[in-house]
């Protein structure tokens, strides 16, 4: 329960980090790249992390990194942004990201922490990487070096200076 608190209190705290910016000149709206078209332009992402829902307010996101920078993040329920958002990181990032998951071995993760308990939200991360691709699901007993991946991410997506928002 303390965990929780303090994944709940730490995911606030990034939430509530973010800079927004809102877009009123409908020129810059349709600067804007819509997520079709960026899908059809990037490979599988490098990274991808979903975090569940629960029967409470957990908060419910995903987020796609790309091996070029960009960032794709969605935000469902029980996050401060809510809709879909773009911005990017630069590609020393991209190297830090590459180098945690090969110092963490994260292909060598089994495929599922899990047990019986249906109230505990799940992170889900896809890694796609020289050819390679996988993903694990934790919700219960989940290994300390997935946490800290998962806190790696948090921490990365924490220090991303600005989201444009993306019109459907």
């Amino acid at each position: 329960m303390q965990l929780r608190f303090f994944f709940y209190l730490f995911l606030s705290f990034f939430l509530g980090c973010v800079v927004f910016i809102k877009h009123e000149n409908s020129n810059e709206l349709n600067n804007l790249i819509d997520l079709d078209s960026l899908e059809q332009n990037q490979s599988s992402p490098l990274i991808k992390m979903k975090k569940t829902p629960c029967f409470g307010k957990c908060p419910y996101f995903e987020v796609s990194i790309f091996n070029d920078g960009s960032i794709i993040y969605e935000g469902f329920k029980f996050v401060d942004m809510i809709g879909l958002y773009r911005s990017q990181i630069n590609k020393k990032e991209i190297a830090l990201i590459e180098d945690y998951i090969k110092r963490l071995n994260f292909f060598s993760l089994d495929e599922v922490y899990d047990a019986r308990v249906t109230d505990l939200p799940s992170i889900i991360i896809e890694v796609n990487l020289n050819g390679r691709s996988h993903k694990v699901k934790g919700r219960y007993r989940i290994p300390d070096n997935f946490k800290m991946f998962t806190k790696f991410i948090d921490d990365l997506l924490l220090g991303v200076d600005s989201w444009i928002s993306i019109t459907n």
